[in-house]
Order: C-alpha cells, then sequence, then structure tokens
C-alpha cells in the first residue's frame, strides 16, 4: 500500500472518532438534544461554507440541491435528535450499537427495494448482529418507562439512520459529496430550528460544547470522511467506521462507568464483527 494510502486511512479512523464523540459531549455538556442537533449541524455547515470559501471550493454548493439531498437532510436530522434523546435514559453502548444495526436492516431493505441480492453468507452475518444486540440486552426487555421510552428513540433513529443510508445508495455519482454534505447539514439544522424556539439561549459555558459539537463531530469528521471515501475502497471504510461506536463504548465505560455484563460484551463484539464483515461484502457503504 502506498504511503499516500495511509494518510486517508488515518483520516477515515479520525473521522470516525470524532463522529463517535457527539455522545460524550451530549453527556458532559447537558445540553438538550434540540439545542445540541441544531447547533452541530449549524455550525457544521457554516464551518463547512468557509472551509470551502477559503479553498476555492465554493462552487460545489452553487448549484441547486436535489430533492433527495434534502431530503436526507431531514432523516440525518431525525437520525441526531433521536439517538440524543435516546441517551438521556439508556446506556450509551445500547443506542449506539441499536443504530448501528442500520447497515444490517438496509442491507435487507435493499433486497426488496432495490433488488440488491441478499447473499447466504451477508443474511448470516446480518441475523448474528440482531442476535448480538438481543445478547446486549440480556435475553430481555426492561419494563421501565424511561428505559422504554430510550428504546423507543434508539429504535427511531435506527430507522431514520437506515432510511439515510438507502436514499444516499440512489443520489446519482454526479451529486459533489461537499455538496450533498453542506445542504444535508443546513436542511437538518433547519429542521430542529423551531424546536429551538421553546428553548433558552445557551449559558457561556455551554457554549464551549456547542462549538466543539460544531467543530469535530460537525465539520471536521466530514471533511476527513470526506476526503478519505474519496480515495479509499469501499470496503475499508466502511470497516474504519466501526470505530465510531468503538469509541463510544470505551467512553461510556471509562468516563461514565456504565456497566456492562460478559453476555453484553460479547453481545457488542457480535455486532461490531458482524458489520465490519458485512461492510466486506458489500460494495455500497454510506457515512452519517
Amino acid at each position: 500500500m502506498r504511503v499516500s494510502s495511509y494518510r486517508y486511512i488515518y483520516l477515515a479512523a479520525l473521522a470516525a472518532m470524532m463522529m463517535g464523540t457527539i455522545g460524550v459531549i451530549a453527556r458532559y455538556s447537558q445540553v438538550d438534544p434540540a439545542s445540541l442537533t441544531f447547533y452541530r449541524l449549524g455550525l457544521g455547515a457554516v464551518i463547512l461554507a468557509f472551509y470551502l470559501a477559503l479553498t476555492g471550493q465554493l462552487k460545489f454548493i452553487a448549484a441547486r440541491p436535489p430533492a433527495l439531498v434534502l431530503l436526507n437532510g431531514v432523516l440525518l436530522a431525525s437520525f441526531i435528535l433521536c439517538f440524543l434523546s435516546a441517551i438521556q435514559s439508556i446506556s450509551l453502548t445500547l443506542a449506539i450499537l441499536l443504530v448501528y444495526l442500520a447497515p444490517a436492516l438496509s442491507a435487507i431493505l435493499a433486497h426488496f427495494l432495490f433488488a440488491e441480492r441478499l447473499t447466504g453468507r451477508t443474511l448470516l452475518l446480518i441475523l448474528l448482529a440482531f442476535f448480538g444486540f438481543a445478547m446486549l440486552q440480556q435475553f430481555q426487555i426492561d419494563s421501565r418507562l424511561e428505559q422504554q421510552q430510550g428504546l423507543w428513540y434508539a429504535l427511531a433513529s435506527l430507522l431514520t439512520y437506515t432510511a439515510f443510508i438507502l436514499l444516499n445508495k440512489k443520489l446519482p455519482d454526479t451529486v459533489p459529496l461537499y455538496h450533498k454534505s453542506f445542504y444535508q447539514l443546513l436542511v437538518g439544522a433547519l429542521c430542529v430550528l423551531p424546536l429551538m424556539a421553546s428553548h433558552p439561549w445557551p449559558d457561556a459555558d455551554q457554549w464551549v460544547w456547542l462549538v466543539l459539537a460544531g467543530l469535530f463531530p460537525g465539520f471536521l469528521a466530514l471533511v476527513c470522511a470526506l476526503q478519505a471515501i474519496q480515495h479509499l475502497p469501499t470496503r475499508l471504510f466502511g470497516t474504519l467506521a466501526y470505530l465510531e461506536p468503538v469509541v463510544v463504548i470505551v467512553a461510556a465505560w471509562l468516563l461514565f462507568s456504565e456497566p456492562m455484563s460478559w453476555l453484553q460484551w460479547l453481545g457488542a463484539l457480535l455486532i461490531l464483527t458482524s458489520g465490519v464483515a458485512q461492510a466486506w461484502l458489500t460494495q455500497d457503504t454510506e457515512i452519517s
């Protein structure tokens, strides 16, 4: 492998790890999900526009965005908002691994919607991933209302992220990555804007966390991911993307002391392993 290829591997890994910081930022900042979603997407769009202007690439966002790009912006906002709402009442690990069942679910739906052939090996990996989630739940459903609400939010996040992946598959290759990324961020922020009317202006100490959310998981992770995905094989990029749930799981364990039994650790490992293996069996992996 050429030295230049390693650069893009590092960028892909860095992007995934920065994407995983949003859960940590949410926990430490105590900012409500709507505000954190709005500023992550809104500041991300603003910083990306400045970046494109400084690098002479502003032409990429000059054209009118396709309808699918606008719809994906709505799905992006929904996915993030539901995830941040979920982690208010359930563990980071449970929420992120439920969300990362989206590639498995999208593979099943793509088989029926887009006639993408679902092989026996892929189906086995999908079943193993869902079995891993059952292990993570220790083969039981928590009856507490708060936990159930968190799971519903996480399930909504899974479904909207799945739809996001599927619709990104239908976007023509002629749409530049920076173009669709900017408008997805912008539309996502505008979708959450009406929810901000009932929220007070952020405190001074909260602004630090909001800027961090817009800078790291909102902008830098996106730029690193876009550069990497243009130069790396889809399978390799899809594999490195699974560093995001790894970062979230480790952070939940080290920073927030979220307990994990051996059964849950094995379930998490099964989901991650199945996801990485599936990335090597498919040619179409998208980013968030």
